[in-house]
């Protein structure tokens, strides 16, 4: 893995549950720049549970109106992110939580019938350079800037839209599984033009179907992608050393050998 490229990982919402991040310290030991971005599904829909505020989706992705996306600031940029950004930092990894929208960082446009949904479009890396350069691992909140203001994005193509603007060489989009699994064996290499087909023969279904298409649109962009188990430590290390731990997306792959 070369030091020369950045490293992206996404985590999710709760990822302090789990033990991956607990490899951080190495990798930045080893001379390698880090960002961090992070979901909040499960503690948004709990805050919108809360508040009576009604939650739909809609092709796997959530509908946000005004009132959810002001929600969805609250918990994603406030909560979550903060909460992250100094679980770390205790770590011994000091970090700066922000969101897509400082900057700005993401520039999205809109995804129709979703209401203030973004995709992206744009990455500025400029907040993201100054951070590195001063010594911090960026920690990013799943929003971007839009033609009317902030916009929800769905963080595992905003890690994966993130990791090709940084022009990274690694994406470790983390779950609470092995890796994409058939038979209850992970599979450990997939081509990115492979990984819709896992969708639409239904084996990857859920939160799975979102991490394949973004890691094949990073694997797309020159990135090579893979999906980990965020609740254990070791394997960010087993991955910078060359194991073959989780699955693997990469252009390098060769379909015909899946």
């Amino acid at each position: 893995m070369s030091a020369a490229r950045p490293v992206v990982i996404k985590v999710g919402g709760g990822a302090l549950a789990g033990g991956a991040l607990e490899d951080l310290p190495d990798l930045l030991s080893a001379g390698h720049r880090v960002a961090v971005v992070h979901g909040g599904g499960v503690q948004l829909t709990r805050m919108l549970d809360a508040l009576g505020i009604p939650t739909r989706f809609h092709a796997g992705l959530r509908v946000t109106d005004e009132a959810t996306l002001d929600v969805a600031e609250i918990v994603l940029a406030g909560g979550v992110n903060k909460n992250l950004a100094r679980w770390l930092t205790d770590l011994g990894v000091p970090s700066a939580g922000i969101s897509g929208t400082d900057g700005p960082t993401l520039v999205v446009e809109p995804v129709a019938d979703l209401g203030r949904v973004g995709k992206v479009v744009r990455v500025e890396t400029q907040l993201i350079e100054a951070l590195w350069n001063g010594g911090f691992v960026p920690v990013v909140a799943p929003l971007g800037v839009g033609p009317e203001g902030a916009y929800n994005v769905n963080a595992d193509s905003a890690a994966a839209d993130l990791a090709v603007g940084l022009g990274a060489g690694h994406l470790f989009l983390m779950t609470d599984v092995d890796g994409l699994l058939r038979e209850g064996e992970t599979v450990e290499t997939i081509a990115p033009e492979r990984c819709e087909d896992y969708v639409e023969h239904g084996l990857a279904a859920g939160g799975m179907v979102p991490k394949l298409r973004a890691a094949a649109e990073a694997a797309r962009g020159g990135v090579e992608v893979r999906i980990l188990n965020g609740n254990k430590k070791g394997p960010l290390a087993a991955a910078v050393a060359g194991e073959r731990v989780g699955t693997l997306i990469s252009e390098g792959v060769a379909a015909c050998k899946q």
